[in-house]
């Protein structure tokens, strides 16, 4: 329930049943600099009471405008996704233990999975994984149980904590992370592909667009890994595909990916929604769970779980991960997102996240004291813009002005010292752009 009414009574006998002297040893293992502050509210009031101190408190909260994404970003969330997700049979992030018990449930996976293969390209889904980065890492670990050999080769185009996740992931194993360094165009060239692959190489990792938005050559880099015989993943923005070459169409083994822009709030960054599809053959060595469609034996279509490849339902050493809990709530928004925007929506809605940057990115760029990082490169709805301004008077002049601002590169190494990354989608509007440009030009 919502509101407890404890007194001080209450709570000495719920403590002396925990053995515990006060609540603040319940939250020990927390580090104090990330509590949060004790709320200054007098005992003994009621239920309406609280709710109309909240609701001020609340009130103080600023909505900014947001001109921000690297790897949440702001889009619109037609309303159809709340009135699916919110019944209360689909409140659970859960496949049910007694699975086959659910057909519902498991027929709105095996349609998400269903729907993610038609968008990647690519034959098999997974039932989903908690988000992108956990996606790539677990992507990396199918490649080296695949190919028996143990080093990774990543771009360092992909998103920064995607790389810090598969090396938290890989740090007991005996394996080698080699980054890529990006062209001064701000992607991958195959010459530095080629000069880094070996015989002991499981996979190469690209991001497209990646973290800078820049569109990689993916046709060309997937190329480069199949002719020497190792598994190409593709790191890739599902809005994206909807104008872009799918995974499947230039040769990928693994498709992976953060699912929030699919009808998943930004919600201060999580919780979001893995994806991860592969090609024919890949599928027995995929973490998580696969729903299949088959036919009882009255002959009428049902759903089951084909796979299930975690420590409880099979030998531990023959377990392909211990990431089992699939997003489903979040794959289920995915799916009905995708459903309600369709082909044919879905591409005129990446078409103006792609139209509305390109405006964005052109005003801005000449600006005085503003130029393009990447001037030749193609981009989706992110774009790193270099300024000889200071940056940290420009974010607290945007924030004063209702504007989150773009994010500042200078701590991703020298080459984006005084770099900023924009992003636009298609919830910003012409006055929202102009107001941001017309703030960025007296800075």
């Amino acid at each position: 329930m919502d509101y407890t009414p404890q007194n001080k009574q209450d709570r000495q006998k719920m403590l002396e049943a925990l053995g515990i002297k006060s609540e603040d040893e319940l939250f020990d293992a927390i580090p104090a600099d990330v509590r949060a502050k004790h709320l200054n509210i007098s005992g003994n009031q009621t239920e309406q009471e609280l709710l109309k101190y909240f609701k001020n408190l609340a009130a103080k909260n600023k909505t900014l405008t947001s001109f921000r994404g690297a790897g949440i970003y702001d889009h619109f969330i037609p309303s159809l996704v709340s009135e699916v997700t919110s019944r209360s049979e689909f409140w659970t992030a859960y496949t049910p233990y007694q699975a086959e018990a659910s057909q519902g449930t498991l027929q709105a996976i095996f349609e998400y999975q269903s729907m993610i293969c038609a968008l990647t390209g690519m034959d098999t889904s997974n039932a989903s994984l908690y988000d992108g980065a956990t996606a790539v890492a677990e992507a990396a670990l199918l490649a080296m149980r695949v190919s028996g050999k143990n080093r990774i080769l990543i771009s360092s185009g992909v998103h920064p904590e995607y790389i810090k996740t598969v090396k938290t992931y890989l740090q007991n194993l005996d394996v080698k992370i080699v980054l890529l360094d990006i062209s001064p165009n701000g992607s991958i060239e195959k010459a530095t592909v080629d000069a880094a692959l070996d015989d002991n190489t499981a996979a190469v990792i690209v991001q497209s667009p990646n973290y800078f938005g820049v569109v990689e050559n993916m046709q060309v880099l997937s190329s480069a890994a199949k002719e020497n015989n190792v598994l190409f993943t593709a790191v890739v923005n599902p809005l994206s595909l909807a104008v872009f070459q799918a995974p499947g169409e230039y040769g990928a083994d693994i498709a992976v990916g953060e699912g929030q822009p699919l009808g998943i709030p930004a919600s201060a960054g999580g919780a979001n929604i893995g994806f991860m599809a592969v090609r024919k053959g890949l599928e027995w060595k995929m973490p998580g769970r696969i729903v299949g469609q088959t036919i009882d034996k009255n002959g009428k279509r049902g759903f089951v779980l084909t796979l299930q490849s975690r420590e409880q339902h099979i030998r531990r050493e023959k377990a392909t991960s211990n990431i089992c809990t699939n997003a489903s709530l979040n794959a289920l928004a995915a799916c009905v997102y995708l459903s309600g925007w369709g082909n044919e929506g879905l591409k005129k809605l990446a078409d103006t996240n792609m139209s509305k940057a390109g405006y964005a990115f052109h005003k801005i760029k000449n600006i005085d004291g503003f130029k393009a990082k990447f001037e030749n490169s193609i981009f989706f709805n992110e774009f790193v813009i270099e300024t000889t301004k200071n940056i940290k008077k420009i974010d607290k002049n945007l924030i004063k002005n209702g504007i989150l601002g773009p994010l500042d590169l200078s701590n991703h190494g020298k080459q984006f010292k005084n770099c900023l990354l924009f992003c636009v989608t298609e919830q910003r509007t012409k006055s929202e752009i102009d107001k941001l440009i017309e703030l960025l030009a007296k800075a």
